[in-house]
């Protein structure tokens, strides 16, 4: 991930948060957690080779380039999310916020979600 120690707070708190709704449901005999470590290495993943595709574009970095990895992500994750389930509210948020740091980071301006038209989950 970039160095922004945003998206490094935020991808800590959205991966933590993940592994201890894990842990929770483990301890609870009732309940199964509906993932496990290697979804939430998946999700890290998918965000990892967001940030790495941003970083090698060309500089300044063309909106429209940047968009278009801010869709691939999108799509990634929604993949993700039909399959595994696992992007909440919480997650959801922390997601977007990472994508859009991410985005902004690279130079793009925008004002308005930028993952609102692909996004499924």
């Amino acid at each position: 991930m970039p160095p922004n120690p945003s998206i490094a707070s935020i991808r800590a708190r959205l991966l933590g948060g993940m592994a201890a709704y894990m842990g929770r449901c483990a301890e609870d005999p009732e309940s199964e957690a509906p993932y496990g470590q290697a979804e939430i290495d998946e999700c890290a993943g998918i965000l990892d080779t967001y940030a790495a595709a941003v970083e090698k574009l060309p500089q300044p970095a063309a909106p429209a380039a940047i968009m278009k990895e801010v869709e691939r992500v999108v799509l990634a994750l929604n993949a993700f999310d039909e399959r595994c389930s696992v992007i909440e509210t919480e997650e959801r948020e922390s997601l977007c916020d990472i994508i859009y740091l991410v985005a902004k980071d690279a130079g793009l301006e925008a004002d308005e979600d930028i993952t609102e038209q692909w996004r499924d989950w």
